[in-house]
C-alpha cells in the first residue's frame, strides 16, 4: 500500500500536474500541499475530505493502522541543461581530458620538486666569487661553535676585548659547513658592560625591494633581572624599523609593546643604544681575521652583506618559479582528481539515469509486523537553516588562523587576550563544523555519494598535509613566518572528516558483492579501522610531550595534526548509535517497513534526544576536565561550549523531499569559501611578508 504522501505524488505524476496545479485542484494552498506531499505535514481531518472529494477516493484508507508514516520521494527529474552537463562529465573525451590535465599537473609538481634541487646542489653559481671564497675560507678556518637550537656545531669568525670602557665585547660571523647552507651567515655580538648584558644577532635580510638586516636584539638588567627582546629590520635607506618588543620581569611576567605604545618605544630606545656601531665593530672582525677579503673596500661588512643581497636577488626567480610549481601543482593535481572522481560519480550515458538513493514509495502489505501511529510534531528547526547557520559559524571561526599570525606580525603573539579570541574562534568554528557533519551525516545516509565525500575530503587532507610541508621547508626556522609554521600547523582536520564518511560507508552502505551474513559481519567491523585512526591521530600529536617523550619530525606530525577528540568522540558515538538504532528498528519491523519508520517524525525525535544525550554527556567530562592542566594538553576540557549543540539538534529536522539542486550547490560553494578564505589570506600575508 501506498503512503500517504506517496500516493499524492504517484497520482500528480499520473495526472501530468505542477504542484502548483494540483494544489489548485485540491483547493488547499501550494505550502500545504507542499510540505504533506513531501512528508512534514499530516493532512488534517478536513482536507483529507477535501482530497478523497478532489480525488474520488477514499483518502482516509492511508491513516488507518498506524499507515501514517511518509515515504522518501523520488530524485526530481533533471532539467535538460543539467542531464547534458552530466552526460559531458560521463563522455570519454572529457574524462581523457580530465586524466591528462592531472597528468599535466602532476609534471608540474614534478618539475618543481625536482627544480628545488636542482637550485639548491648549483647554489653556489648564484653567489659571486668573493662571497663564496669568503664562506670557504670561514668554513676552513673558523673556530667551532656550539649551539643547541640550531645545527650543533657551526665554525665562526670571532673577536674578544676586555676592559674597553669597562665593556667586554664578543663579536663573531657564523656559518655552516655545508654547501647548500651559503645563506646562513649570521652576525652576532655581545657587549657585557656594568649590571647589563647586550646581544644581538643580524641576517642580511631583503624588505619589499629594500636590502638591509633583521636584527634580534636582547638585553638583560642584572640588577632588576629585567630581559628586554626586540626585533628590528634595520634597512639602508632609512636606519632602525621597530617590529615587537618583549619584556620579561625577574618573577617571568611577560609583556608585549609595539613601536606605538609609549612603554615599547622607551624600551626600544634602550635596545637601539650601542647599536648603531656595529658595522665599525664588524669591520674590525673582517679585517683582522680575514685580512684578504675585498682589501680595497673600506667597509667590508657592507659589502659583504651586498654580495650576499645581490646573490639572494639573482636567485630569487628560480626559487620562487621552482617554489610555485610544486605549489600549484599541488593544489591542480587535487582538483584534476576530483574532476576526475566528480565525472565517474555523477557522469551519465545518453538516455541513461544514474540513481543514488532509492525511493520507497509503499509498505509491503503482506507485512505480519504493524507499526504504532507516528506523531504529529515535527522538530520545527529546519536542515537548511542550520546549514546556514552552520557555515556562517564556521566563516567567523576559520579566522582564528588569521588572527594568529596577524599576531606573530604585529608582535602580539602571547597576549592573553589574543590568545583568549583565538580559543573563542576555534571553539565557534568547531561547532559551526559539527553542524554541518550532522547534516550530511543525514543527507548521505544510504547514499552512494558517500564514496564522493571520502575521496574529496582526503584529497584536502593530502593537498594540505604536502603544502603545509613545503611551507616549512622553504621557510626559515628562525625568521617570524617560520615560527608561526612550526607553532601553528594548518587546521588540516579534513583526514579526520574522511574517516567519519568511511565509518558511515561501512555501517549504513552494503556492497553488492556481500553475499553471505559472515562477510557483512567482517565488512561491518571495518568501521573500527577509521575509528582507530581518529583516536591514535589524537594520541600521537597531543600525548608525545604528555604522556611520553617522542622528537617527531614535522612531517610525521603534521599527519595528525587538527584533531579535537570531544567532536570526533561525537561524530563517532552518534554513527554507532544511529546504526545500533536502526538495527534495533529493522528487527522490530522488517526491513522494509523500517525504512518507512525513518522518515517518520517519531524517529527523528528519538535520534534527536540521542545526539542531545551524548553531547550532554561530552559536555559534561569537558566540564569535569576544564581545570585540568594535563587534559587540557591533551585536547579535552576546553570544548564546554559544546552543550549549545543541543537546542538546534534536538529540534533539527531533515530535509524529505527530493534535494533541491541550486540550494544545495549554493551552500556548498558557501562552505568552501568560508574554509577557503582565511587559507588564501593567510597565504597572501606570507608571500606578503616574504617578498
Amino acid at each position: 500500500m501506498l503512503t500517504y504522501n506517496g500516493f499524492l505524488f504517484t497520482e500528480r505524476k499520473n495526472r501530468g500536474l505542477t504542484r502548483g496545479k494540483m494544489a489548485k485542484l485540491l483547493k488547499m494552498s501550494y505550502f500545504s500541499y507542499y510540505f504533506i506531499e513531501n512528508g512534514y505535514f499530516k493532512p488534517s481531518k478536513k482536507q483529507i475530505e477535501k482530497i478523497s472529494k478532489a480525488l474520488d477516493v477514499d483518502y482516509s484508507q492511508y491513516f488507518v493502522d498506524g499507515l501514517t508514516y511518509p515515504a522518501e520521494l523520488p530524485e526530481k527529474e533533471k532539467r535538460k541543461i543539467v542531464s547534458w552537463g552530466y552526460r559531458v562529465l560521463g563522455h570519454t573525451v572529457f574524462r581523457i581530458i580530465s586524466i591528462a590535465f592531472t597528468a599535466i599537473s602532476l609534471g608540474v609538481m614534478l618539475f618543481g620538486l625536482i627544480g628545488e634541487n636542482y637550485v639548491n646542489a648549483h647554489q653556489r653559481d648564484y653567489y659571486p666569487e668573493e662571497y663564496v671564497s669568503f664562506v670557504d675560507r670561514l668554513r676552513e678556518n673558523g673556530t667551532v661553535h656550539f649551539s643547541v637550537v640550531n645545527n650543533f656545531m657551526r665554525p665562526e669568525y670571532y673577536i674578544r676585548k676586555t676592559g674597553e670602557d669597562t665593556v667586554d665585547k664578543y663579536i663573531s660571523i657564523i656559518g655552516e659547513y655545508k654547501d647548500e647552507d651559503l645563506s646562513s651567515l649570521v652576525f652576532t655580538a655581545t657587549y657585557r658592560g656594568e649590571g647589563t648584558r647586550l646581544l644581538y644577532e643580524i641576517k642580511p635580510s631583503i624588505f619589499s625591494g629594500y636590502s638591509g638586516y633583521l636584527i634580534t636584539a636582547k638585553i638583560t638588567v642584572q640588577e632588576t633581572g629585567t630581559t628586554i627582546t626586540g626585533q628590528y629590520e634595520y634597512r639602508n635607506i632609512d636606519n632602525f624599523s621597530l617590529y615587537n618588543i618583549t619584556v620579561v620581569d625577574a618573577k617571568g611576567n611577560k609583556n608585549t609593546y609595539t613601536v606605538n605604545d609609549d612603554e615599547g618605544f622607551a624600551y626600544g630606545i634602550i635596545l637601539a643604544l650601542g647599536m648603531y656601531s656595529f658595522e665599525g665593530d664588524f669591520n674590525e672582525l673582517l679585517a683582522e681575521k680575514d685580512p684578504t677579503f675585498a682589501p680595497g673596500e673600506e667597509n667590508k661588512f657592507a659589502y659583504l652583506t651586498s654580495l650576499y643581497i645581490q646573490a639572494k636577488q639573482e636567485s630569487f626567480v628560480p626559487t620562487l618559479l621552482v617554489m610555485l610549481a610544486k605549489y600549484v601543482g599541488i593544489v591542480l593535481t587535487g582538483f584534476g582528481l576530483f574532476v576526475i572522481l566528480f565525472s565517474f560519480i555523477y557522469g551519465t550515458r545518453k538516455g541513461k539515469v544514474k540513481k543514488y538513493r532509492e525511493a520507497q514509495l509503499a509498505i509491503p502489505d503482506d507485512e505480519i509486523h504493524r507499526m504504532k501511529p507516528d506523531t504529529r510534531i515535527l522538530p520545527p528547526l529546519p536542515e537548511t537553516l542550520l546549514e546556514i547557520i552552520g557555515i556562517i559559524l564556521v566563516f567567523i571561526g576559520s579566522f582564528r588562523i588569521v588572527l594568529y599570525v596577524s599576531s606573530f606580525l604585529d608582535g602580539s603573539y602571547g597576549d592573553s587576550s589574543i590568545t583568549l579570541n583565538v580559543s573563542a574562534h576555534m571553539q565557534i568554528f568547531m561547532v559551526g563544523m559539527f553542524l554541518l557533519y550532522f547534516i550530511d551525516f543525514d543527507v548521505f545516509l544510504d547514499d552512494k555519494r558517500v564514496f564522493r565525500n571520502i575521496a574529496m575530503y582526503s584529497i584536502v587532507y593530502v593537498c594540505l598535509y604536502a603544502l603545509e610541508n613545503l611551507l616549512g621547508n622553504i621557510i626559515s626556522d628562525a625568521s617570524v613566518v617560520g615560527m608561526i609554521i612550526q607553532r601553528i600547523p594548518m587546521p588540516n582536520m579534513f583526514g579526520t572528516i574522511a574517516c567519519y564518511y568511511l565509518i558511515m560507508c561501512f555501517l549504513f552502505y552494503t556492497p553488492k558483492w556481500i553475499k553471505k551474513k559472515a562477510g557483512l559481519i567482517i565488512y561491518r567491523c571495518c568501521s573500527i579501522i577509521p575509528v582507530l585512526f581518529i583516536y591514535s591521530s589524537w594520541f600521537i600529536y597531543n600525548g608525545y610531550d604528555v604522556v611520553y617523550e617522542a622528537d617527531w619530525s614535522s612531517y610525521v606530525l603534521n599527519i595528525f595534526n587538527g584533531e579535537k577528540v570531544p567532536f570526533s568522540t561525537l561524530a563517532v558515538l552518534y554513527l554507532f548509535g544511529l546504526f545500533f538504532l536502526r538495527l534495533f528498528f529493522e528487527k522490530k519491523y522488517g526491513v522494509e517497513r523500517a525504512r518507512i519508520f525513518f522518515n517518520g517524525n517519531k524517529f527523528i525525535w528519538i535520534k534527536n534526544i540521542m545526539i542531545s544525550v551524548i553531547i550532554l554527556l561530552i559536555a559534561g567530562s569537558e566540564l569535569i576536565l576544564e581545570q585540568n592542566l594535563v587534559a587540557n594538553k591533551l585536547g579535552l576540557g576546553n570544548y564546554t561550549n559544546i552543550i549549545f549543540l543541543i537546542p538546534p539538534l534536538l529540534l533539527y529536522h531533515p530535509h524529505k523531499g527530493p534535494r533541491n539542486v541550486a540550494l544545495d550547490w549554493t551552500t556548498t560553494g558557501l562552505y568552501l569559501i568560508s574554509i577557503g578564505l582565511a587559507y588564501f589570506i593567510v597565504f597572501a600575508m606570507v608571500l606578503a611578508y616574504l617578498f
